[in-house]
């Protein structure tokens, strides 16, 4: 099989020297490649700077990327020089990126003065409507520095959403056995389960690990695995969990063919 994961964790620029991110480590995706590749198949492996990855192997290839704009560019890339049987999107990907950034006294400025510039603000919806255009506006200002002073009190970072990476994979690989990720934080098993299956549902996965970072911890890291009709399967370590993805993704790529 040709088999391509994305792992570890995206990071959105601020500044040359700044980013924000998540705490993504990439050790389950690591877990997941390895096994593949000890089951003869091909991966190419798409990761960050500071994941940590598989074992080098002559049926590995990695794609390095920062950014989920930089990810989006790369899996469109791959995806126009090659068929893949199987996708893993295990990566963290940010829900927004930066815009731009503003010190305190920037932003009060700039918003009094489209504020004023509207004139009339007296009214309710008015003054709503004035001040959303106004933080239109002002988050499409363009960020000049290369490195953000430090000499303010506060500093207004401007976000706007990203796209959701995994909507596009079943459209551009339509034959791959397609597995998705989703993590929770403190939830019920069957509020995971419920919104596991949503998001497998929407994105028309054929699988889908859900997981709770609360049950994450040392080598324990609890997943559940649902399928298409709903069926769910379990497993309590990074190798456990990564067994199973690869033995469901093989037969579900078997009965395909």
């Amino acid at each position: 099989m040709n088999i391509l994961i994305t792992a570890g964790g995206t990071s959105e620029k601020i500044d040359n020297v700044r980013s924000i991110t998540n705490h993504s480590t990439g050790r389950l995706g690591k877990a997941i490649g390895e096994t593949f590749l000890t089951q003869g198949h091909r991966v190419t492996y798409v990761t960050t700077p500071q994941a940590v990855r598989p074992t080098p192997n002559s049926n590995l290839t990695f794609i390095e990327i920062e950014t989920t704009k930089e990810l989006e560019t790369a899996l469109l890339d791959q995806f126009e020089h090659q068929v893949f049987d199987g996708i893993i999107h295990s990566m963290a990907v940010s829900d927004f990126t930066t815009e731009t950034t503003l010190s305190e006294d920037a932003f009060i400025e700039k918003l009094v003065a489209k504020l004023v510039k509207d004139g009339n603000l007296t009214n309710l919806t008015n003054l709503t409507d004035a001040l959303y255009h106004s933080l239109d506006e002002i988050g499409k200002t363009i960020q000049p520095e290369k490195k953000i002073p430090s000499g303010t009190d506060r500093l207004l970072l401007f976000l706007k959403k990203n796209p959701k990476i995994i909507a596009m994979l079943r459209e551009k690989q339509p034959q791959a056995v397609l597995v998705g990720f989703k993590l929770l934080v403190g939830v019920s098993t069957e509020e995971l389960i419920q919104v596991g299956h949503a998001i497998l549902a929407k994105n028309k996965c054929d699988f889908v690990l859900a997981n709770d970072l609360e049950a994450i911890h040392g080598d324990h890291h609890h997943g559940i695995l649902i399928d298409a009709s709903g069926q769910t399967e379990t497993a309590d370590t990074k190798n456990e969990i990564a067994q199973l993805i690869v033995s469901k993704v093989e037969e579900k790529w078997r009965m395909q063919g």
